[in-house]
């Protein structure tokens, strides 16, 4: 069942952030169990579901990424990482991805999860720690900076 809990989120983010931003994601191919405390790579954005089973989605990027995307999807110039428009393009994102995620884990594993509103918070070397939970991450590179997903359940997903 691992991959099935956890694959249709790396799908999601890679189709997604492509579809939304046309910014190809490299990497993700696998996802390495994330044991302990994340630093944040400078922009984080965390959604929690709940239903069948409980889990959260932790979205983090560096800052130039961030950026790019908000400007892409927004039609603007920001500067400023912590402009809020930046922070609420980076939340509806990971809204999309999440909800995009769900949908396909709902429609395969009839599993009734439904998210919390994204929480999105910046700041460089940030460390993010939810314990009692099994998360797996996946990296990826694109030409505007490193992304990350952290996918995590409670309780064992084997």
């Amino acid at each position: 069942m691992d991959r099935e809990l956890y694959g249709p989120f790396v799908t999601s983010v890679i189709d997604i952030i492509k579809e939304m931003t046309d910014v190809e994601i490299e990497g993700m191919d696998s996802m390495v169990e994330e044991p302990g405390e994340i630093p944040s790579l400078g922009i984080s954005s965390i959604i929690t579901f709940a239903g069948g089973k409980k889990g959260r989605l932790l979205m983090d990027m560096e800052p130039t990424l961030a950026l790019h995307m908000a400007n892409t999807i927004l039609g603007e110039q920001f500067h400023d990482v912590k402009d809020h428009m930046v922070l609420s393009a980076v939340a509806e994102i990971n809204n999309i991805v999440s909800g995009n995620a769900i949908t396909l884990i709902n429609n395969r594993l009839s599993m009734n999860l439904r998210l919390a509103p994204p929480v999105v918070f910046a700041g460089k070397d940030a460390i993010i720690s939810i314990p009692k939970l099994s998360s797996q991450t996946a990296w990826g590179n694109t030409v505007h900076g490193r992304i990350r997903i952290n996918v995590a359940w409670e309780g064992s997903v084997g």
